[in-house]
């Protein structure tokens, strides 16, 4: 009995593992999905609507969840503010974080023109790392939920 128990626990550990691997790959697919949209509302507004960049920003994350949403809400409120946003995030690297952070720290400091230009420049530098995310969650992402699984099963086959 003791060892369905622990096999029972280990299958909930493994299953766990590999849907939270899942969960990062998605939340990184979701982040530059949006990322992309984002860019594209700005460019938007900010050719025919001449809308100011926090109103374009909150009203883009108004009512959204994701890490992108929270770091766009955080950043209307710095711009307001006058401060530099910080972008903190343990799912993306330095150079992607880096590059988040030049993106929003380069907004609202252009004329239109060149602030366009500068928007059609990161949609660019984004977007293959917005196929690579979609394409590593679609693969690698739903294999680690997989495998997790059947780890699980495999090992509580094992202690039974």
């Amino acid at each position: 009995m003791s060892s369905l128990i622990v096999g029972a626990a280990l299958f909930v550990c493994c299953a766990y593992v590999g849907f939270g691997i899942c969960d990062l790959y998605k939340r990184r697919s979701a982040f530059f999905d949006a990322l992309i949209e984002y860019l594209d509302s700005l460019e938007r507004g900010i050719s025919y609507a001449k809308t100011p960049l926090p109103k374009l920003t909150e009203d883009f994350a108004a009512d959204k969840k994701g890490e992108l949403f929270a770091l766009l809400r955080k950043f209307a409120g710095d711009i307001r503010a006058g401060q530099k946003t910080e972008f903190k995030s343990p799912i993306f690297s330095a150079y992607e974080r880096r590059r988040v952070v030049e993106m929003l720290d380069s907004l609202g400091k252009y004329d239109t023109d060149t602030q366009l230009t500068e928007l059609r420049r990161y949609r660019a530098l984004f977007a293959p790392t917005r196929e690579i995310a979609v394409k590593k969650y679609s693969t690698t992402g739903k294999l680690a939920a997989k495998l997790g699984v059947l780890v699980g099963i495999a090992v509580m086959l094992a202690l039974a």
